[in-house]
């Protein structure tokens, strides 16, 4: 009686390669939650403790509901941001897509919250704006990262069953309002006063990092966020003469001195 001895066919070293970046990739995506995480940990624990704003200044006592309200959904997302991030890792898609809903309305709530927050902080408190250019200069920063928060995670939905696309836009939407948080961070506060960028340059530094920490973990330059990155620096840049420009301070001016 002959026996058949059965040898498992070799795996091609294209597939395996392939199997070892989408492991790399799922990983960063989970390194890069951890690390929105501690920015925002870091950046607003004088908030999370003490109940202060930037500086350790009291909050804009007019609008205090409206900050507690705002941060809630912030850390809301951050938290999700990263939940989602483990579920894909641990292999739970399934469960990831069902909680993506959360995420749309909280996206919804971040835009609609942010842009109240924005526009009554630089009408109750234009002071604390000097630093950054005057208030009426960081309303546009603030509006102008909110509008592409909303635009980056409304595509990121469209396209939520494109991993490729899905993933990268919903990063860098996570990474565009993070502004507020990396601006509080030691030794990135003066990056954040810095002219002309403003509060936009550590942002588009801790953007360009993660880029730069997905391409060394994957060996591949995820051309989705590298599109998306390049069209938020164009943004951000185009909206500096705009918020310095007459028809902007006209605009606003009845409301914020």
């Amino acid at each position: 009686m002959s026996k058949t001895v059965a040898l498992a066919a070799p795996v091609p070293r294209a597939q395996t390669a392939s199997s070892r970046s989408l492991r790399a990739d799922r990983l960063f995506y989970l390194l890069a939650a951890c690390a929105v995480l501690i920015v925002s940990v870091v950046g607003f624990r004088s908030f999370y403790l003490l109940g202060k704003g930037f500086g350790g200044n009291p909050l804009t006592q007019q609008i205090v509901p409206l900050i507690h309200v705002h941060a809630f959904a912030m850390s809301s997302w951050v938290i999700l941001f990263l939940v989602q991030s483990i579920l894909i890792v641990a292999g739970k898609r399934q469960l990831h897509m069902v909680l993506g809903p959360v995420g749309a309305v909280l996206a919804a709530a971040i835009v609609v919250l942010g842009t109240a927050m924005a526009t009554l902080s630089a009408h109750f408190n234009p002071r604390a704006y000097e630093m950054f250019g005057g208030p009426k200069f960081f309303l546009i920063e603030m509006l102008t990262e909110i509008l592409l928060f909303g635009v980056l995670v409304g595509i990121a939905i469209a396209y939520r069953r494109r991993a490729e696309i899905h993933r990268p836009l919903m990063l860098l939407a996570t990474v565009v309002i993070l502004s507020g948080a990396l601006a509080r961070c030691p030794y990135i506060a003066d990056l954040a006063a810095t002219p002309p960028l403003y509060a936009y340059a550590p942002v588009l530094i801790f953007g360009a990092a993660l880029f730069l920490l997905q391409w060394g973990m994957t060996r591949l330059a995820n051309r989705w966020y590298a599109v998306g990155f390049a069209g938020v620096a164009l943004i951000f840049l185009l909206s500096i003469p705009l918020g310095r420009s007459a028809l902007w301070n006209q605009m606003v001016g009845a409301f914020i001195p």
